[in-house]
């Protein structure tokens, strides 16, 4: 960061490259809903929402409001996929022939609700949407 940087212009910077980097890891994880796609994801997410909340005095308020609560559904959907895959791995090794039917049909069914969300989100460009919202252009 330059000294002649204000810290808004520094903000605006660091945002706009955390929200690239959640649209991209978003539109992977559309693509291939793998357990290492949703865990880069839910990393992204969770950078981005650092982000607002460390440069939150920055951004409309309720525009911040309104994208963490969006996150937040997100996260919390993608939590269920990595329960299943961090449990999904737990059992390998293991005769649970049973459970691990009922979690692999559990991931599926969480599949396609994340599919379904992550395709409601590109279809409204939520990245560019949240870059006017929250004001990433410079002044």
């Amino acid at each position: 960061m330059s000294a002649q940087l204000p810290i808004r212009d520094y903000a605006i910077e660091q945002m706009n490259q955390l929200l690239t980097k959640l649209a991209f890891e978003m539109h992977r994880a559309a693509k291939t809903v793998g357990a290492d796609e949703v865990h880069d994801l839910r990393v992204s997410i969770r950078r981005f929402s650092q982000g607002l909340i460390l440069f939150g005095d920055f951004f409309p308020e309720w525009q911040v409001e309104k994208v963490r609560k969006r996150l937040k559904r997100m996260m919390n959907l993608t939590s269920e996929i990595r329960n299943r895959d961090i449990a999904l791995e737990h059992i390998a090794s293991m005769q649970h022939s049973d459970l691990r039917g009922h979690l692999e049909r559990e991931r599926k069914v969480l599949e396609r609700e994340f599919a379904d969300m992550a395709r409601r989100w590109s279809a409204r460009d939520f990245s560019a949407k949240w870059r006017v919202g929250l004001s990433l252009q410079r002044a």
